[in-house]
């Protein structure tokens, strides 16, 4: 019951309390006085009786004469005079009582005569009253009166409250942790004070999540990226490079390792602000050229070269990627004293299951060898990944995706997420895969970056989501379902009011059990083009998740300000983390920047016993990997 319900329930119990008490209280006062007045009736009539009364038959007509009149006029139904044997003297009167009529009998013993007593038989006080509404209608009116003096006073009282109501609304909002539904102006609240209190609490708290945020991005910051050119450094590149190898989505992938040889001449002459200067600019432009590749990245490797990391690419593409980034440094603004720049850029392909210092000293191999033979200054090490060996090709990524869509042959497969091993997962996470023309099972993470090149990402996520929404309707079993959903296609009109119209056709409940995911990437890059559809999904019922947090050094704000449920980590912070003291410290950034929120956070790829003590010490909610479960095809129970 709300606080002004509470309230004018109190006082209208009050009031009617109030009024019952004083109608009980006159009506017993009202009785008594009637009581009391019979009673002086009566003790006049044995009066005059004990005055008057003589024996003889004289004496006995003057009795016959005034007594009858007396009694009459006192309305005394029956009157005797008697002794111990029998009666001396009996009265009647013209109007006896009926069987069901009530009646009051006095007994007084006279004075004057010994022996003699007096039986007196009369109706209650007030027998005779009409009870009509006309002849209460004083009382009535009073009532009256004061009913409509309440409902006037719950009214003013109601009008009077709204402002405290409104402000007992925002603080069950808050305490439910759904501020973002309040759909009053807050200076309506009463009182105002507590009122202004509580919004300078929120501004203090709001800011110190920011805060937080911002303290949060630094450490990892700090931790991850040179502090020089602001991008990342070694143990970043490390941790990003090691991720991709052990990544079974990634058949294979580029490093291209770019030196600067030019860059300790120019600190040695120019000075270290010039060199860090051309490094910034070297940085900008290489960050422009890797947005063109999906899941891309650079880091800096030592201190004149760059380490450029190309998921899914074969040696072909990454020798083109090689030519851009040459032609790109060439039209840096080199110093006077520079007249032919000395850059040298060395490759290697890689593919899934290598290992991380055999791909470094391949890529370091290159570039000495790139450096040693002069030329156009790149070099290849290369070892065969071409895209036949690959599967790469649009042409033939175009016909195979249309073919599964067409043929409905898109599979879904689940992997738990466990609170505990050994326990039963909280979470089921939908893993899309499709075959080849060979029989090979490829998973998302190797066809969606070809299907988004191809134009056909939208009608995957389409038919995945439909695939998910059937699952979720037909499944016995009560599962909670995460599916990955691309940024792109939730902020294409079209996608989105599909999306909107297939969930409205769900119960809320079953909406409940479903976790929308978004890469942290793509939230980072759409922040504010994402909060609409998202809090749509949120208000439908749908939870809210974003996976592979902590790739990038970015804001942690998306936590607060789209009110997520889950946040699920990078592979990369997760391998081996039981002997990485920086990734410690970065995990427990993240679980510590979800603090105060109902973000829960999830490890992704946990592997060994030791990875998951080392996160759930951390804090770490739940996790997700090998050392739980292997990936399983969903069926319907």
């Amino acid at each position: 019951m709300r606080f002004t319900n509470q309230f004018i329930a109190t006082i209208t119990v009050c009031i009617l309390a109030a009024v019952l008490m004083v109608l009980i209280g006159a009506g017993i006062s009202f009785y008594q006085m009637g009581s009391a007045y019979q009673q002086r009736q009566v003790d006049s009539v044995v009066r005059l009786v004990n005055e008057g009364w003589q024996n003889g038959a004289e004496q006995q007509e003057s009795i016959d004469r005034w007594l009858p009149a007396l009694l009459d006029v006192n309305d005394i139904i029956e009157f005797s005079v008697q002794d111990a044997e029998h009666p001396l003297y009996r009265y009647q009167s013209d109007s006896p009582l009926a069987a069901d009529e009530l009646s009051l009998e006095y007994r007084h013993e006279l004075n004057a005569h010994q022996g003699l007593s007096v039986r007196l038989v009369l109706r209650p006080p007030f027998y005779d009253i009409d009870h009509s509404l006309a002849a209460l209608s004083g009382l009535t009116a009073a009532i009256l009166l004061v009913f409509a003096g309440m409902l006037f006073s719950l009214r003013w009282f109601r009008r009077q409250l709204h402002g405290a109501e409104l402000l007992d609304v925002r603080g069950q909002l808050i305490l439910d942790g759904k501020l973002s539904m309040l759909q009053h102006n807050t200076r309506e609240e009463w009182p105002h004070q507590a009122s202004q209190a509580l919004d300078k609490l929120l501004r203090d708290l709001k800011e110190a999540g920011r805060e937080r945020s911002r303290f949060d991005t630094f450490m990892r910051a700090n931790v991850f990226v040179d502090k020089n050119i602001g991008i990342g450094n070694r143990v970043f590149f490390d941790n990003r490079l090691e991720a991709a190898l052990n990544d079974p989505a990634s058949h294979s992938g580029a490093l291209l390792l770019v030196e600067l040889q030019d860059l300790e001449p120019i600190n040695y002459k120019l000075g270290y602000e010039r060199g860090d200067e051309l490094l910034s600019s070297a940085s900008v432009y290489l960050g422009h050229l890797i947005r063109r590749y999906p899941g891309a990245l650079q880091a800096r490797y030592t201190g004149n070269t760059f380490a450029l990391l190309f998921p899914n690419l074969v040696e072909s593409e990454a020798l083109e990627a090689a030519r851009q980034v040459m032609k790109l440094l060439r039209r840096l603004h080199w110093p006077d004293e520079v007249r032919e720049p000395a850059l040298f850029i060395g490759g290697v392909c890689f593919r899934y299951g290598e290992q991380l210092p055999t791909v470094e000293e391949e890529a370091e191999l290159a570039l000495r060898s790139a450096g040693l033979q002069g030329g156009d200054g790149y070099f290849m090490y290369y070892k065969g990944v071409t895209e036949e060996s690959s599967g790469k090709g649009t042409v033939r990524w175009r016909t195979l995706l249309g073919r599964q869509l067409e043929q409905d042959q898109i599979r879904l497969d689940w992997q738990g997420i466990y609170t505990a091993a050994g326990q039963a997962p909280v979470i089921y996470e939908l893993l899309a895969r499709i075959k080849d023309e060979q029989g090979r099972v490829l998973s998302a993470g190797h066809f969606l970056p070809m299907a988004e090149k191809c134009g056909l990402l939208q009608e995957l996520d389409r038919v995945i989501l439909l695939r998910t929404l059937t699952l979720l309707q037909e499944s016995d079993r009560r599962s909670t379902l995460a599916v990955n959903l691309s940024a792109a296609s939730l902020l294409n009109a079209g996608f989105y009011r599909w999306l909107v119209f297939e969930l409205i056709q769900l119960p809320k409940s079953q909406l409940n059990e479903l976790v929308i995911e978004l890469s942290e990437a793509q939230v980072s890059r759409h922040f504010q083009a994402l909060s609409k559809p998202l809090r749509a999904l949120r208000a439908l019922g749908c939870r809210l998740a974003v996976d592979h947090a902590g790739q990038d050094v970015v804001s942690t704000q998306y936590i607060r300000d789209y009110d997520l449920d889950y946040l699920k980590l990078h592979p990369s912070l997760v391998r081996d983390i039981a002997g990485k003291p920086v990734n410690q410290m970065a995990v427990r950034s993240l679980v510590g920047n979800s603090v105060g929120t109902r973000a829960r956070v999830i490890a992704v790829g946990v592997e060994s016993a030791d990875e998951w003590e080392c996160l759930h010490q951390l804090g770490v909610y739940a996790g997700q990997g090998y050392f739980f479960s292997r990936p399983e095809r969903f069926d319907l129970l």
